[in-house]
């Protein structure tokens, strides 16, 4: 394995079709299994060379062995009839390496990715100095992407879908560009390029708000989010907060500029922006950005002087 020496959480069915695509694996006793967990499988080929497949936890299930009626249930609950649990779980296979499309052999044993695996199953071991936060995996593990993806290098866009209405989605997004702005990506790619791409001192990101006047005080600290850090990391078992097992500061947007519509008022009137819950620190503007949306809209750079 190239990873760490994790505990087996499983064994490789034979009572399922085993393919180089899917396959699934019987959950060791005392041993959890969720959906999207990663996991890695090492085969041996018949000359005795390892392969390894990794992929993705889609579908988890338990069920009576040993009984024929669904009815039945009631009676192996009464102790009336014997039964057994099955806990398994079914593998969508992600990489394989070296690129040898064999199935792995019921019997292999399943570990979680962690380590370097698990930046295997993510192909992160080719993002190189691209690669930044996106979040945490369930386990706590962060999850990396390459940043080559966004700068428009090898692709410029990010699809972030949710429920409409619960501002989860702004707030991801919004996540990102901290994590892009405050986790030094920009200038390792910009060191990486040779000077061919400007790093955090020539980064800006604009965004138009049209959800009320919330973004503007995206460069306020939130009184909340310490209480929210230590109840998350109660709830999962964290030894640290989010941001710190990230290695993102927990602070808020800084270098800022934050521009709205300017109020109508009467002829000679001073110009204040267009706003009700903020007027300190936001310019009145009558630029496209500005009257393009509704309550304004603001602009972050990683340097002291961001630009609308």
């Amino acid at each position: 394995m190239t990873g760490t020496s994790e505990a087996r959480i499983g064994m490789v069915l034979g009572t399922e079709d085993v393919t180089p695509t899917v396959f699934w694996f019987a959950v060791s006793a005392g041993a959890s299994v969720q959906l999207d967990d990663l996991v890695v499988v090492e085969t041996l080929k018949p000359d005795g060379r390892p392969v390894r497949f990794y992929g993705l936890v889609d579908n988890v299930r338990k069920r009576h062995e040993g009984v024929t009626f669904e009815s039945d249930v009631e009676d192996v609950v009464a102790g009336i009839l014997p039964a057994s649990v099955s806990y398994a779980a079914r593998v969508l296979v992600t990489r394989v390496d070296p690129e040898n499309f064999i199935p792995p052999q019921p019997g292999d044993t399943v570990r979680h990715a962690r380590g370097d695996d698990l930046n295997m199953a993510l192909s992160a071991d080719k993002m190189g100095q691209a690669s930044f936060p996106g979040g945490l995996l369930a386990d706590g593990q962060p999850l990396p992407l390459n940043f080559r993806f966004v700068n428009g290098e090898s692709g410029g866009h990010i699809n972030i879908s949710g429920i409409s209405g619960v501002a989860t989605k702004t707030s991801y997004a919004l996540f990102l560009l901290h994590s892009i702005f405050r986790s030094g990506v920009m200038d390792r790619v910009a060191q990486e390029s040779g000077g061919r791409m400007a790093g955090s001192s020539g980064g800006r990101a604009i965004i138009f708000n049209v959800k009320g006047e919330d973004l503007l005080f995206l460069d306020k600290p939130n009184s909340k989010v310490v209480r929210k850090e230590a109840e998350a990391g109660a709830n999962k078992g964290f030894a640290r907060d989010r941001y710190a097992l990230l290695g993102l500061p927990m602070t808020p947007f800084r270098d800022t500029q934050f521009l709205a519509p300017p109020r109508a008022g009467a002829t000679g009137s001073a110009i204040v922006p267009h706003t009700d819950q903020r007027s300190e620190g936001v310019t009145p503007s009558s630029s496209p950005c500005a009257s393009s949306a509704p309550t304004g809209c603001f602009s972050t750079s990683s340097r002291t002087r961001a630009a609308a």
